[in-house]
């Protein structure tokens, strides 16, 4: 977790990040309110602002391949952001539709294979933080780990349990789906148990972190299918103010973490990824949600099937960062004391 800070000190050193960064989180705001209010003006100004900075970021991850971001002189940034805002009001209609919805859907699904990477992290650095924590006292860990494990797990339990019962309770189609997920991810959590008790019995090491890391992913697929599935209908059509604001704040928490991460991870980037510098990645990351954020806002033909495919795509690949990354972070994961002495 310190990491992911350290990531985000060294990325807001660069005048440039925060310009880009602060202003996406600006157009973001605007875009949530454009949903509430839905303002002619507004959107219009999303769509010239946000176009503009959407072509600055891309014209920047192009420069990143051929030399540092930090070595563009600041000049360069003004002439190239004008430029941007001018061809953004031009040619607003080129920007956001250059292959129509197909384009939108490609751009989606990476941006959810990249969000559902990093939401994984976000759970395992956290529960392993906590192990690790309780972990350093030598004298009581034994009996906190114990508590850990048992009071996470039955949170984890009660969670499900209620779960289950109020998707129950209207068998429609769409119910049905949620509930087969859910019963898809107790047998996942099943098989990620084996492991523990397994590695328990090899090793005598016990990886008492599990049933938070459960409770946590749980939340997160609970999230998915509110703000995928039924986010239309509660946010747009109802017009629901406090699911807008929690739905916006967990995005840019969600948002600040891969693009900190990343940063944080500039050595490895450089020593392994020779052709994709650490602004390369930074760039491309911001530059998905920036489009992603302000197509929600344009008219679009995208049917009901396609909004559930996409709802079931993010969670099949945060399965997969589930089930296959969960099995070698067990594996892997060594106690604080052992990292120390290492």
């Amino acid at each position: 977790m310190m990491r992911f800070i350290t990531g985000l000190k060294g990325i807001f050193k660069e005048p440039v990040y925060i310009f880009i960064v602060s202003s996406f989180i600006l157009i973001w705001g605007l875009i949530l309110l454009n949903t509430f209010f839905r303002i002619t003006w507004l959107g219009l100004s999303i769509f010239i602002f946000g176009g503009g900075l959407l072509l600055f970021v891309l014209v920047l991850l192009i420069i990143s391949f051929i030399k540092p971001i930090n070595q563009v002189k600041t000049y360069f940034f003004v002439i190239l952001l004008i430029i941007g805002l001018i061809l953004a009001s031009l040619l607003m209609n080129s920007i956001y539709f250059p292959t129509s919805d197909i384009f939108f859907l490609i751009t989606l699904i990476a941006n959810q294979i990249f969000t559902a990477f990093f939401a994984f992290k976000i759970c395992m650095d956290s529960t392993t933080k906590v192990d690790d924590f309780l972990y350093k006292k030598e004298k009581s860990r034994i009996i906190t780990r114990s508590i850990e494990f048992i009071v996470f797990g039955f949170l984890l339990w009660w969670i499900m349990r209620i779960t289950l019962i109020f998707f129950s309770q209207t068998l429609t189609i769409l119910f049905s789906t949620v509930i087969l997920i859910i019963q898809i991810l107790f047998w996942v959590y099943l098989l990620l148990m084996i492991i523990v008790i397994l590695k328990l019995i090899v090793t005598k090491k016990f990886s008492a972190y599990i049933t938070l890391f459960f409770l946590l992913t749980f939340c997160y697929v609970l999230y998915i299918l509110l703000d995928s599935i039924f986010g239309a209908f509660y946010s747009t059509e109802s017009g629901d103010l406090t699911y807008i604001i929690i739905s916006f704040i967990f995005d840019v928490v969600l948002f600040f973490y891969m693009i900190g991460t990343v940063y944080s991870r500039v050595d490895y980037i450089t020593e392994k990824l020779k052709i994709f510098k650490v602004d390369t990645i930074a760039l491309f990351l911001i530059l998905m949600r920036i489009y992603v954020q302000i197509s929600k806002i344009l008219p679009r033909t995208i049917l009901d099937e396609l909004k559930i495919l996409q709802a079931t795509g993010l969670f099949v690949i945060f399965l997969f960062c589930t089930l296959l990354l969960g099995i070698h972070s067990i594996i892997a994961h060594k106690p604080y004391k052992e990292k120390k002495e290492k």
